[in-house]
């Protein structure tokens, strides 16, 4: 039997190790997977999974038909896990695609058939397949990507497929039956319109393919082909994905009627007169609505109102607005620096010309340092981070940069149509989406197209490296080659993948991660029955849909989203609709008013609102408690209304502060009315000093605090800290937790400390707080406040969660107060640490609360060289230093 015989046929072989490349990353994504949902889009996309609601426009009908499906399934207890589960096995399948397409690449620069290589140029094109793959799995943004769940992981997916079916048809045309890979093609990229349309970038690519195959390069057929693939872009965007919806809204159902006949009739007669390309354009053109017509589910589901229904696309004219994304409005190329709105125009001040602009923020900060985080090295997990080249030492990078030019000497009519995906998903994009700054995320996710392409050149690179190597020591015999493949892939492996994956393994690892759920729990939880709580963003508003639509938790709670606030649809929802059961929010303003809310002229009005059940309330809890309240509760809400912004002179409400003010004196005294915790003052239209801390939420109530939102009824913040409250591994360092939760979680640390405050303040009179069960005890408050610092301190370590130098004292003066010296130890240390990083003089705050905190534990001496430091430092002080030392 001949070697070639005894060898595995290239099919065989290249299909298991894709089998392997597919389990490989399977194994690393289910490891590392989020074991819920996660913040962000998250929570509302499994929301809308789960009961085919209708999310934020253009939505994704297909991804919500097949999620449902996964959520469906029980491989997990937790549905948000089943979606997360579907991006591992789509991301896994990815790069099983990428391997793949590999291959596929490199057999096209051979002179010999993939059936026809020796051993070593099949270890070095498999090796190189397997270390470009994992380069793209082991990479930061796909990775984290690939273990929650979102959108990017599928437009990924069908990115890698739509390009590996188009090298099935360049390898099989012009045999018979091979248009049914361009057949495929098409259906998927309409397909994808009901994922994301990013996946529409890579039809440039395509089309370069086909060109390649099918026509003689020159100067006249390239410039048809570009004036081609820009026509059937134009095609599909403009006149499928945004003609479509006009033609329903103008002429109703028989114009698509029209459509469909005339399509009908083209093939027909197509077909009869055997014109070919004629009959594949018009059936590319039918698969390709088919694919677009997943939206149906928009419009079907919008009808049967879902409670999560945003925009309420029911209408033709609503869905024709939803699908163009109109509620985001529009925005040009040029200028580069072209929002008015004034927190934009304050970062704008930084650049000096609108090219200054795009090369420094747009293309360096928001492309290129992505780019350089998944082949370089990201300086760490926070928003900002730096590339780092000591992370992963530059060698994906290096090696994807070598096999880009290997493989545009070597076969430059693949590697451009390569090149133009990279383009089109990376720098182009870019252009296209103009983006203001700030923005409220780091927004690498949106280019994972871009280094997919890369990675295609980081396993070109490495097969081309054994070519180098192979091509200066000619002596070597095949025995010897062999083993020059077999050290250039282990090379690869090791340096590329094996260090990447070293590098991103604990940042990307979420397993053990609740923050999330936990939030959501304590937020829905701090609320009374049938409250209205009014929320912000994304991360305090999507949790909570995903709690109350995908678990059933404290559905009677009515989230009022201030942002969807200032739509009019949203508005109708809340005065009409009846989700879960829960009670409709009263709302007295007529239904044209609310549909047509706009901004209102309007000077500062004095608001009274009789207080009803809530003074009572107010009273019964801090009698309850055994505490002063700060002064007499009020027999009716009374506070300025005041206007959010001025123009020319004029002040204005914005639409969500008439919902608010509207919400607030139809309801209050009726039901409990709650603001998130993350609401900012500014917000609360002039509520903000008749709040209750309560703990991640504040009620409203009939009493004005001197100081804004300094007001807590310790009973029930300690109820809910300590017997409501989720705190899940946030104190195990073993567990990772990112960046978005270490922010939200930092919001505990001064709940706990404005109540070993206010405890501390009589620390031998009693206070009465409920236990586990509900019952109440009367317990110390000096006792009660150091049991509260204990569980702060065990549940947020300093190590994950620094506090500011101020809070850090006030824990350090408790601990001191009540005997614990040995517990305060971490805090001084913790201020002595940020003391050494600066200088009295820059921070002279910082060291005299050093210089307070050595005196609270008796370290006097310590004390008195700290104010002597100030005192050389900043001599102005000296009055401040005196009465410290009084």
């Amino acid at each position: 039997m001949s070697n070639n015989q005894s060898r595995m046929t290239h099919r065989n072989a290249n299909r298991i190790i894709a089998a392997g490349i597919f389990l490989v990353a399977e194994a690393v994504y289910l490891s590392t997977m989020a074991p819920t949902f996660s913040f962000w889009d998250c929570g509302e996309v499994i929301a809308t999974s789960y009961t085919l609601g209708i999310p934020h426009p253009p939505g994704a009908p297909l991804y919500l038909l097949v999620g449902h499906l996964f959520s469906l399934l029980p491989f997990f207890q937790d549905i948000g896990a089943r979606l997360n589960f579907f991006s591992t096995l789509i991301s896994s399948t990815t790069i099983m695609l990428t391997y793949l397409i590999i291959v596929r690449l490199i057999a096209l620069y051979r002179d010999s058939k993939p059936d026809g290589w020796s051993l070593h140029e099949q270890i070095a094109a498999y090796g190189g397949g397997v270390v470009g793959a994992l380069a793209l799995a082991f990479s930061d943004s796909f990775w984290f990507n690939a273990t929650e769940t979102g959108l990017w992981a599928a437009s990924s997916l069908l990115t890698a497929t739509i390009f590996w079916m188009m090298l099935c048809w360049y390898d099989e045309d012009p045999a018979p039956g091979s248009e049914r890979w361009l057949l495929g093609v098409m259906y998927l990229i309409g397909l994808s319109i009901g994922v994301h349309l990013l996946c529409l970038l890579a039809l440039f690519a395509l089309v370069l393919i086909y060109y390649f195959k099918k026509y003689t390069v020159d100067l006249k057929s390239f410039s048809l082909m570009t004036l081609f693939s820009l026509g059937l872009f134009f095609l599909i965007y403009k006149l499928i994905i945004k003609g479509i919806p006009v033609l329903l809204v103008t002429t109703s159902w028989w114009g698509m009627s029209l459509l469909v006949a005339a399509l009908a009739s083209g093939i027909w007669y197509s077909h009869k007169k055997r014109l070919v390309l004629l009959n594949l354009g018009l059936f590319s053109v039918v698969l390709l609505i088919l694919g677009y017509t997943s939206y149906m589910l928009i419009f079907v589901r919008a009808h049967a109102g879902p409670p999560i229904n945003e925009n309420n696309p029911s209408t033709l004219q609503a869905f024709f607005s939803y699908v163009n994304r109109e509620q985001y409005g529009e925005w040009p190329l040029w200028p580069r620096r072209w929002s008015p709105e004034p927190v934009y125009q304050y970062f704008y001040q930084k650049y000096s010309s609108e090219w200054d602009y795009f090369w420094r923020y747009q293309l360096n900060q928001m492309y290129l340092r992505y780019f350089g985080w998944q082949f370089i090295g990201r300086s760490a997990d926070v928003e900002g981070a730096v590339v780092d080249w000591g992370k992963l030492w530059g060698i994906p990078f290096l090696v994807g940069l070598f096999g880009a030019g290997a493989h545009f000497r070597k076969n430059w009519k693949m590697a451009l149509p390569v090149a133009t995906l990279f383009l089109m998903t990376g720098v182009i994009l870019v252009l296209y989406l103009n983006q203001p700054e700030p923005q409220p995320r780091e927004r690498d996710y949106s280019y994972v197209g871009s280094f997919f392409a890369f990675a295609l050149w980081i396993g070109i690179g490495v097969e081309r490296l054994f070519t180098w190597f192979s091509g200066r020591l000619k002596s070597l015999d095949p025995k010897q080659l062999v083993w020059l493949a077999v050290a250039v892939v282990a090379s690869g492996l090791l340096s590329i993948n094996g260090r990447m994956l070293m590098a991103n393994y604990r940042t990307h690892d979420r397993s053990g991660n609740y923050v999330p759920w936990d939030w959501a729990w304590n937020m829905l939880q701090s609320c009374e029955k049938d409250a209205i709580l009014f929320t912000n963003g994304d991360n305090d508003t999507f949790p909570l849909w995903y709690l109350q639509e995908v678990e059933r938790i404290r559905t009677d709670v009515r989230v009022v989203n201030l942002s969807l606030a200032n739509t009019g649809w949203y508005l109708l929802q809340l005065k009409h609709d009846s989700p879960r059961g829960a009670k409709p929010v009263n709302i007295e303003m007529r239904d044209d008013d609310l549909a047509n809310i706009s901004y209102v002229p309007v000077d500062s009005v004095n608001v009274a609102v009789p207080a009803g059940m809530e003074a009572r309330k107010l009273y019964d809890d801090a009698r309850r408690s055994g505490v002063a309240l700060p002064g007499a509760p009020s027999d009716s809400l009374r506070w300025t209304l005041k206007p959010a912004l001025t123009y020319q002179g004029q002040g204005f409400l914005r639409p969500q502060d008439i919902a608010v003010y509207a919400i607030v004196v139809d309801n209050f005294g009726k039901r409990p009315i709650y603001f998130a915790l993350t609401v900012d003052p500014a917000e609360m239209t002039g509520l903000d000093r008749n709040l209750r801390l309560d703990g991640l939420v504040y009620r409203l109530v009939p009493l004005k605090s001197d100081s804004a939102l300094s007001f807590a009824d310790p009973g029930t913040l300690y109820g809910n800290l300590f017997n409501v409250y989720r705190y899940r591994n946030t104190g195990n360092l073993a567990v990772h937790i990112d960046e978005t939760s270490r922010n939200l979680l930092g919001n505990y640390p001064p709940l706990f400390a404005r109540l070993a405050i206010t405890l501390s303040a009589s620390p031998e009179q009693a206070v009465m707080v409920p236990d586990a069960s509900g019952a109440y005890k009367t317990v110390r408050r000096g006792e009660l406040a150091l049991e509260v610092l204990d569980r702060y301190t065990r549940l947020f370590p300093l190590s994950r969660y620094p506090v500011t130098p101020k809070l850090a004292g006030s824990v350090v003066a408790m601990y001191a107060a009540g005997g614990a010296n040995e517990k305060a130890y971490p805090y001084i240390h913790y201020l002595e640490t940020l003391a050494a990083q600066s200088g009295a003089e820059q921070e002279p705050d910082l060291y005299f609360t050093l210089a307070q905190t050595y005196r609270a534990v008796g370290r006097v001496h310590e004390a008195d060289r700290i104010m002597k430091e100030l005192e050389t430092a900043l001599p102005e002080l000296r009055k401040r230093l005196d009465s410290l030392k009084q």
